[in-house]
Protein backbone atom coordinates (compact mmCIF):
# COMPACT_ATOMS: atom_id res chain seq x y z
CA UNK A 1 0.00 0.00 0.00
CA UNK A 2 0.83 3.54 -0.13
CA UNK A 3 -0.69 7.16 -0.49
CA UNK A 4 -1.06 8.33 -3.77
CA UNK A 5 -0.20 12.08 -3.13
CA UNK A 6 2.86 11.48 -1.32
CA UNK A 7 4.59 12.02 1.83
CA UNK A 8 6.77 14.85 1.41
CA UNK A 9 6.32 18.64 3.05
CA UNK A 10 4.34 19.79 0.32
CA UNK A 11 1.86 16.60 0.75
CA UNK A 12 1.83 17.62 4.13
CA UNK A 13 1.18 21.22 3.16
CA UNK A 14 -1.39 20.15 1.11
CA UNK A 15 -3.10 17.52 3.36
CA UNK A 16 -3.40 20.80 6.44
CA UNK A 17 -5.25 22.35 4.24
CA UNK A 18 -7.89 19.75 3.46
CA UNK A 19 -8.10 19.52 7.09
CA UNK A 20 -9.07 23.47 7.57
CA UNK A 21 -12.09 22.57 5.76
CA UNK A 22 -12.86 18.90 6.78
CA UNK A 23 -11.74 18.78 10.03
CA UNK A 24 -14.69 20.78 11.70
CA UNK A 25 -17.72 18.85 10.15
CA UNK A 26 -15.84 15.73 11.10
CA UNK A 27 -15.23 17.06 14.76
CA UNK A 28 -19.68 17.29 14.78
CA UNK A 29 -19.73 14.23 12.99
CA UNK A 30 -18.00 12.39 15.67
CA UNK A 31 -19.36 13.91 18.45
CA UNK A 32 -22.75 12.72 17.91
CA UNK A 33 -21.29 9.32 18.55
CA UNK A 34 -19.52 10.22 21.59
CA UNK A 35 -21.94 9.03 24.86
CA UNK A 36 -18.90 8.40 27.38
CA UNK A 37 -15.21 8.89 29.01
CA UNK A 38 -13.20 7.94 25.51
CA UNK A 39 -9.96 6.36 26.93
CA UNK A 40 -8.20 5.58 23.86
CA UNK A 41 -8.76 7.41 20.46
CA UNK A 42 -6.87 6.01 17.52
CA UNK A 43 -6.55 7.77 13.93
CA UNK A 44 -5.95 5.33 10.93
CA UNK A 45 -3.65 6.77 8.21
CA UNK A 46 -2.70 9.82 10.51
CA UNK A 47 -0.13 11.81 8.33
CA UNK A 48 1.37 14.70 9.73
CA UNK A 49 -1.34 14.50 12.75
CA UNK A 50 -4.15 17.21 11.56
CA UNK A 51 -7.06 14.49 12.03
CA UNK A 52 -5.58 12.91 14.99
CA UNK A 53 -5.71 16.50 16.41
CA UNK A 54 -8.92 16.61 15.35
CA UNK A 55 -9.84 13.21 16.90
CA UNK A 56 -8.24 14.23 20.46
CA UNK A 57 -10.62 17.44 20.14
CA UNK A 58 -13.67 15.64 19.16
CA UNK A 59 -13.56 12.61 22.03
CA UNK A 60 -11.69 14.57 24.86
CA UNK A 61 -9.72 10.94 24.87
CA UNK A 62 -7.04 10.62 27.82
CA UNK A 63 -4.94 8.92 24.88
CA UNK A 64 -4.79 9.10 21.37
CA UNK A 65 -2.84 7.27 18.89
CA UNK A 66 -2.18 7.43 15.25
CA UNK A 67 -1.02 4.90 13.43
CA UNK A 68 0.91 5.75 9.60
CA UNK A 69 3.81 3.56 7.31
CA UNK A 70 5.62 6.80 6.33
CA UNK A 71 8.66 7.88 8.51
CA UNK A 72 8.87 11.52 7.05
CA UNK A 73 4.80 11.94 8.33
CA UNK A 74 5.49 10.66 11.25
CA UNK A 75 8.12 12.78 12.26
CA UNK A 76 6.33 16.00 11.29
CA UNK A 77 3.35 14.05 13.73
CA UNK A 78 5.78 13.70 16.48
CA UNK A 79 7.27 17.45 16.13
CA UNK A 80 3.92 19.25 15.88
CA UNK A 81 1.80 16.86 18.75
CA UNK A 82 4.24 15.49 21.11
CA UNK A 83 1.06 15.07 23.31
CA UNK A 84 0.14 12.03 21.17
CA UNK A 85 1.38 8.63 20.09
CA UNK A 86 2.33 8.35 16.85
CA UNK A 87 3.56 4.89 15.66
CA UNK A 88 4.73 3.27 12.87
CA UNK A 89 2.02 0.83 11.75
CA UNK A 90 0.71 -0.58 8.13
CA UNK A 91 -2.90 -0.10 8.82
CA UNK A 92 -4.30 -3.33 6.69
CA UNK A 93 -2.58 -5.25 9.49
CA UNK A 94 -3.79 -6.55 12.58
CA UNK A 95 -3.81 -6.62 15.39
CA UNK A 96 -2.89 -3.24 16.02
CA UNK A 97 -0.54 -1.98 18.69
CA UNK A 98 -3.30 -0.57 20.50
CA UNK A 99 -7.18 -1.75 21.17
CA UNK A 100 -9.24 1.80 21.00
CA UNK A 101 -13.06 2.75 22.41
CA UNK A 102 -13.05 4.75 18.77
CA UNK A 103 -11.40 4.44 15.47
CA UNK A 104 -11.37 7.41 13.03
CA UNK A 105 -10.11 6.74 9.42
CA UNK A 106 -10.97 9.95 6.41
CA UNK A 107 -9.21 9.28 2.73
CA UNK A 108 -7.42 6.67 3.21
CA UNK A 109 -9.87 3.55 1.77
CA UNK A 110 -9.62 4.86 -1.69
CA UNK A 111 -5.96 3.88 -1.12
CA UNK A 112 -6.73 0.36 -0.31
CA UNK A 113 -8.21 -2.85 -1.41
CA UNK A 114 -9.61 -5.49 0.19
CA UNK A 115 -12.07 -2.62 1.46
CA UNK A 116 -14.70 -4.93 3.18
CA UNK A 117 -12.17 -7.45 4.76
CA UNK A 118 -9.62 -4.43 6.07
CA UNK A 119 -12.97 -2.40 7.71
CA UNK A 120 -14.04 -5.87 9.65
CA UNK A 121 -10.51 -6.70 10.94
CA UNK A 122 -10.93 -2.83 12.28
CA UNK A 123 -13.97 -2.72 13.81
CA UNK A 124 -12.04 -6.00 15.52
CA UNK A 125 -9.79 -4.12 16.88
CA UNK A 126 -12.24 -1.86 18.89
CA UNK A 127 -13.13 -2.19 22.59
CA UNK A 128 -16.07 -3.61 23.45
CA UNK A 129 -18.85 -0.89 22.65
CA UNK A 130 -16.35 1.16 21.05
CA UNK A 131 -17.16 2.82 17.70
CA UNK A 132 -15.21 2.95 13.90
CA UNK A 133 -16.31 6.84 12.37
CA UNK A 134 -15.17 6.33 8.75
CA UNK A 135 -15.46 9.20 6.15
CA UNK A 136 -14.88 8.55 2.37
CA UNK A 137 -15.56 10.38 -0.90
CA UNK A 138 -18.73 8.96 -2.63
CA UNK A 139 -18.55 11.45 -5.55
CA UNK A 140 -17.51 15.01 -6.79
CA UNK A 141 -19.26 16.76 -8.76
CA UNK A 142 -19.07 20.12 -11.07
CA UNK A 143 -19.15 21.80 -14.46
CA UNK A 144 -15.71 23.29 -14.22
CA UNK A 145 -13.53 21.60 -16.95
CA UNK A 146 -10.36 21.32 -15.08
CA UNK A 147 -11.52 20.34 -12.07
CA UNK A 148 -13.04 16.92 -14.66
CA UNK A 149 -10.34 16.84 -16.21
CA UNK A 150 -7.95 16.72 -13.25
CA UNK A 151 -10.68 14.34 -11.24
CA UNK A 152 -10.69 11.70 -14.03
CA UNK A 153 -6.52 12.02 -14.51
CA UNK A 154 -6.62 11.11 -10.13
CA UNK A 155 -9.76 8.39 -10.61
CA UNK A 156 -7.14 6.37 -12.84
CA UNK A 157 -3.91 6.81 -11.43
CA UNK A 158 -5.63 4.91 -8.32
CA UNK A 159 -7.63 2.43 -10.17
CA UNK A 160 -4.29 2.00 -12.01
CA UNK A 161 -2.88 1.07 -8.58
CA UNK A 162 -5.38 -0.71 -7.64
CA UNK A 163 -7.84 1.11 -5.91
CA UNK A 164 -10.95 3.29 -6.13
CA UNK A 165 -11.14 6.80 -5.37
CA UNK A 166 -15.40 7.44 -5.04
CA UNK A 167 -14.68 4.56 -2.82
CA UNK A 168 -17.99 5.97 -0.64
CA UNK A 169 -20.97 4.12 -3.17
CA UNK A 170 -19.06 0.59 -1.89
CA UNK A 171 -18.84 1.31 1.47
CA UNK A 172 -22.36 2.48 1.92
CA UNK A 173 -23.78 -0.82 -0.14
CA UNK A 174 -21.40 -3.36 2.06
CA UNK A 175 -22.14 -5.52 4.35
CA UNK A 176 -20.33 -5.94 7.57
CA UNK A 177 -19.78 -8.66 10.59
CA UNK A 178 -20.26 -5.83 13.23
CA UNK A 179 -23.51 -3.80 13.27
CA UNK A 180 -23.76 -0.69 11.38
CA UNK A 181 -25.34 2.45 13.46
CA UNK A 182 -24.88 5.25 10.94
CA UNK A 183 -24.59 5.14 7.19
CA UNK A 184 -25.68 8.43 5.40
CA UNK A 185 -23.99 10.42 2.82
CA UNK A 186 -23.74 14.48 2.57
CA UNK A 187 -23.35 16.86 0.12
CA UNK A 188 -20.06 19.55 0.99
CA UNK A 189 -19.47 22.60 -1.04
CA UNK A 190 -16.30 23.32 -1.64
CA UNK A 191 -15.61 26.87 -3.20
CA UNK A 192 -13.59 26.92 -6.13
CA UNK A 193 -10.65 28.89 -4.75
CA UNK A 194 -10.12 25.59 -2.26
CA UNK A 195 -10.39 22.91 -4.23
CA UNK A 196 -8.05 24.27 -6.71
CA UNK A 197 -5.32 24.83 -3.59
CA UNK A 198 -5.67 20.75 -2.96
CA UNK A 199 -5.10 20.17 -6.65
CA UNK A 200 -2.69 22.41 -7.93
CA UNK A 201 -0.01 21.05 -5.59
CA UNK A 202 -0.34 17.81 -7.01
CA UNK A 203 -0.20 18.89 -10.58
CA UNK A 204 3.60 20.54 -10.09
CA UNK A 205 4.47 17.21 -7.80
CA UNK A 206 2.93 13.90 -7.84
CA UNK A 207 2.13 14.22 -11.55
CA UNK A 208 5.53 15.00 -12.55
CA UNK A 209 6.60 11.25 -11.26
CA UNK A 210 3.87 9.32 -12.30
CA UNK A 211 4.02 7.26 -15.69
CA UNK A 212 0.52 7.04 -15.57
CA UNK A 213 -0.21 10.57 -15.55
CA UNK A 214 2.55 11.46 -18.31
CA UNK A 215 0.92 8.36 -20.46
CA UNK A 216 -2.50 10.30 -20.33
CA UNK A 217 -1.25 13.55 -20.39
CA UNK A 218 1.47 15.31 -22.41
CA UNK A 219 3.37 17.89 -21.15
CA UNK A 220 1.80 20.81 -22.34
CA UNK A 221 -1.56 19.29 -21.16
CA UNK A 222 -0.39 18.78 -17.58
CA UNK A 223 1.26 22.20 -17.54
CA UNK A 224 -1.98 23.88 -18.90
CA UNK A 225 -4.06 22.34 -16.32
CA UNK A 226 -1.80 23.36 -13.55
CA UNK A 227 -1.87 27.04 -14.70
CA UNK A 228 -5.74 26.87 -14.95
CA UNK A 229 -5.63 25.54 -11.31
CA UNK A 230 -3.38 27.90 -10.66
CA UNK A 231 -5.33 30.95 -11.66
CA UNK A 232 -8.42 29.38 -9.64
CA UNK A 233 -6.43 29.51 -6.35
CA UNK A 234 -5.10 32.68 -6.85
CA UNK A 235 -8.57 33.81 -7.64
CA UNK A 236 -10.50 33.98 -3.93
CA UNK A 237 -13.78 34.28 -4.35
CA UNK A 238 -16.23 32.77 -2.49
CA UNK A 239 -17.83 31.20 -5.61
CA UNK A 240 -18.57 27.35 -5.31
CA UNK A 241 -19.02 25.27 -8.24
CA UNK A 242 -17.62 21.40 -7.02
CA UNK A 243 -19.60 19.56 -4.44
CA UNK A 244 -17.69 16.57 -2.37
CA UNK A 245 -20.62 13.79 -1.64
CA UNK A 246 -19.03 12.76 1.59
CA UNK A 247 -20.03 8.85 2.51
CA UNK A 248 -19.99 8.60 6.86
CA UNK A 249 -20.11 5.24 8.26
CA UNK A 250 -20.72 4.41 12.15
CA UNK A 251 -19.83 0.19 13.26
CA UNK A 252 -20.25 -1.10 16.62
CA UNK A 253 -17.62 -2.51 18.31
CA UNK A 254 -19.30 -5.57 19.86
CA UNK A 255 -16.58 -8.65 20.75
CA UNK A 256 -14.74 -7.97 24.24
CA UNK A 257 -11.06 -7.53 24.42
Amino acid sequence: MRYTFGTSQAAADRLNKIAEFFNPLAKDFIKQFVHRQIKIALDLGCGPGFTTHMLKQATNSKDTYGLDLSNSFLKLARKQYPEYTFLKHNVTVVPFPVNADIIYTRFLLSHLNKIVTTIDNWAGELNEDGILCIEEVEDIFTDITVFKEYLEANKGLIANQGAKLYIGKTLGNARYKNKVIYNKSVLLPVSNYQAASWFYPNTINIWKKEKFIKKLFNKNKRNAISIKLKNIMMNKNNNSDITWKMRRIVLLGSVLK
